[in-house]
């Protein structure tokens, strides 16, 4: 349940950062997917704050340019794809990046050129913990691992089963602690989803 201080925030299409992430000095894991131009001043404003070790996007990132249906769009997605790209490289994090449906290798390659990029799916080790990256859930069910992170849709939800994390970074932003393996969701701010031309629910 998100409390009334997140709600608040929400509303007003802000993100509530609660004080005990940024108290912590444990490593930290920032997980986030499908992200309109819209929320990337409070992804800066988060990722300063949360000063996370680790930044994984699971793709489409910048998801109000539906690239792969209009790639008339290109030069739309390049100016907001260098925008992340400033965002990501004064942060300091290890990026890593699962392309999705409606982004462009070549443009990331050039952009995000310090950020280790998937093509489809992999699994990756990070500070001794299995992670199974993909943009599409089919992706993760192909060989879950220990703790899994995608987005693209919600056919797969965020929970846990059979000992195994699932966190879908269209429906919450996800924090994982890599020494206690304690995970924090947040909730996207209000407005969102719009941007995202309507793809799911997200959110409160």
């Amino acid at each position: 349940m998100f409390n009334v201080k997140e709600f608040v925030f929400c509303a007003v299409s802000k993100l509530y950062i609660p004080p005990e992430l940024t108290a912590s000095s444990e490593m930290k894991l920032l997980h986030i997917s499908d992200t309109p131009v819209s929320f990337y001043s409070e992804l800066k404003i988060l990722i300063d704050r949360l000063k996370p070790a680790y930044i994984v996007h699971t793709g489409d990132m910048a998801d109000d340019i539906k690239l792969g249906l209009y790639p008339s769009l290109i030069d739309e997605y390049e100016k907001r794809i260098k925008k992340l790209a400033c965002i990501f490289d004064v942060s300091g994090a290890k990026t890593i990046l699962a392309l999705g449906n409606h982004d462009n290798f070549d443009i990331n390659k050039m952009y995000l050129y310090n950020s280790y990029i998937i093509k489809r799916t992999e699994t990756i080790e990070i500070e001794g913990k299995n992670f199974r990256i993909s943009h599409m859930p089919e992706g993760i069910l192909e060989a879950p691992e220990q703790y899994n992170l995608f987005g693209h849709d919600l056919t797969l939800k965020y929970g846990c089963s059979d000992d195994k994390m699932y966190f879908n970074g269209i429906s919450h932003i996800n924090i994982i602690g890599l020494e206690s393996g304690k995970h924090i969701i947040l909730p996207y701010p209000y407005g969102i989803n719009n941007a995202r031309l309507g793809k799911g629910k997200v959110g409160l």
